[in-house]
């Protein structure tokens, strides 16, 4: 609820200026902050609650429809192939947003590019609801990818430009606007799990349809109570470079086109082409952030030191989305789903993660807060977050030993609880060292580096999970927390060796 705020004088009895428009006292979460619900905060909640729904919603099922059966109302690829796939596809999202940042920067203000990913996303998921095969699949996901890099990145932003002024009231805000993520990140999945499960998946893909429409509707009516700023450009390319830049965009255009006509990408190595990506523009990035004359000595050193961050993100990001490829064929295949007389759809055991998630944060929140002893190192919580989701694959060795539905759905419970706790440590420390590492004259490409760990760590959990087979679980799930747990250990020990020699200078 919201009230008028109470006229305050300065100490010179001078009164205090007007609160900016839509200013109100609000309760959010237990913290009571001026403004921190403005008007414009429920419209971006809004439009990213119902775009994580159709996003999640689908995500979950992808592997599914691609590699089941046509009887089964799949499209019959090959297994290792689907995985592929379904990794690529997520890392193709997280680097389209890299590019929906810039277009928002130099091209379209924030408000319009949002309102045109919006359109395309609900595009994406009407083609994959109504168009069979391998066409509905291929413009759908395309759709969607272009879609989901020009409003996720872009609702983000515009939240942060409801509170100039910041503090505890941006806080607040995003706060409030990530119980929009979280609330459709856990209901996305579970409506879609079950009308696949009753009806199949060109009506859960419908319903993932339906809820964008909602969202974009709810957008295209708030619009107007968004600041003034989202609605312009920030550093718009001058007019002799947009021609240059049109022609960069045809030509890349026409040489995706190219590459898909002769087969230089095929759905069967489509995974390693977004690697190799991912890896140029990742040499890319850190190449312009070390050679930037604006940079300075020390925020060279600082990007020095980001590196084995960069690359336990990897690790971190290739586990957890270990979710959408082989652990969502070993949940639909060796996890015992029946409960009395009823049968739970494979993808509610992710859900289930992602409420795990949101229960450990907070809980790790207010143990942080309240003992100082407790308090981890942020590099401490980066290794430990990767150790218990290691431990977590580790719990799945033994019941990929034993034939059919081997694993009882509380221990498929455990391991992601395991999985949620990696992600409430390592989350939120790799977000505060890409933010403290920045160099100041370069934000904007250290967070591109950050997407970009998100990015690879898809397509590589699709690119390891082409090697997972039925029968194999166990040794493939033994690799990964072997080879993850020596990864994280030996970087951890690389990151004290880099901070101490770049502190020395």
């Amino acid at each position: 609820m919201t009230k008028p705020r109470p006229a305050n004088t300065a100490a010179s009895g001078a009164p205090e200026p007007p609160p900016h428009p839509g200013t109100g006292v609000t309760s959010a979460l237990g913290i009571v902050v001026d403004d921190a619900k403005p008007s414009g905060l429920l419209t971006l909640s809004g439009v990213e609650m119902w775009e994580r729904f159709s996003f999640y919603g689908l995500q979950v099922l992808l592997a599914y429809y691609l590699y089941y059966s046509l009887s089964e109302g799949g499209l019959g690829l090959p297994q290792p192939v689907a995985l592929g796939i379904a990794g690529a596809y997520g890392g193709l999202v997280y680097i389209a947003q890299i590019v929906g940042a810039w277009v928002a920067d130099r091209v379209l203000a924030p408000k319009y590019v949002v309102l045109v990913g919006g359109s395309a996303i609900l595009a994406g998921h009407i083609m994959l609801a109504v168009v069979p095969g391998l066409a509905g699949l291929v413009i759908g996901l395309a759709l969607i990818v272009i879609g989901t890099g020009g409003l996720k990145v872009n609702t983000t932003m515009m939240v942060g430009e409801l509170y100039p002024n910041g503090g505890p009231r941006r806080d607040a805000g995003y706060s409030i606007y990530y119980m929009g993520i979280t609330l459709g990140a856990f209901a996305g999945p579970l409506v879609t799990g079950w009308l696949n499960q009753a009806w199949g998946f060109h009506i859960a893909f419908g319903a993932a349809a339906a809820g964008m429409a909602l969202g974009l509707g709810q957008y295209i009516f708030g619009m107007r109570r968004l600041p003034a700023s989202t609605g312009r450009v920030p550093n718009p390319l001058p007019p002799a470079e947009r021609m240059r830049w049109v022609i960069i965009a045809a030509v890349a255009i026409v040489a995706i086109a190219l590459a898909v006509a002769f087969g230089l990408v095929r759905p069967d190595n489509i995974s390693n082409v977004v690697a190799l990506v991912v890896l140029a523009a990742t040499l890319g990035l850190f190449t312009m952030l070390l050679t930037n004359k604006k940079v300075t000595a020390p925020e060279r050193r600082a990007v020095v030191r980001y590196v084995p961050i960069f690359l336990m993100s990897l690790v971190f990001w290739t586990l957890l989305f270990q979710l959408f490829t082989a652990f969502a064929v070993f949940a639909d295949t060796k996890i015992n789903l029946t409960v009395g007389s009823l049968t739970m759809p494979p993808s509610l055991i992710v859900t289930l993660e992602s409420l795990a998630v949101a229960a450990i944060t907070a809980l790790l929140a207010v143990l942080w807060t309240r003992s100082r002893a407790s308090r981890m190192r942020p590099v401490t919580k980066l290794v430990v977050g990767v150790i218990a989701m290691s431990v977590g694959a580790a719990v799945i060795v033994p019941f990929g030993l034993s034939a059919g539905q081997s694993m009882p759905l509380v221990i498929a419970l455990l391991v992601m609880v395991f999985f949620a706790l990696g992600e409430s440590l390592f989350a939120p420390a790799a977000l505060s060292f890409t933010a403290e590492l920045a160099p100041k004259a370069a934000n904007s490409q250290m967070t591109a580096l950050y997407f970009l760990t998100m990015a690879g760590g898809s397509t590589f959990a699709g690119w390891i999970s082409q090697s997972y087979r039925e029968g194999a679980e166990a040794q493939y799930f033994g690799i990964v927390a072997i080879v993850s747990f020596a990864l994280i250990a030996g970087l951890g020990v690389a990151y004290r060796f880099v901070e101490r020699a770049t502190l020395k200078r």
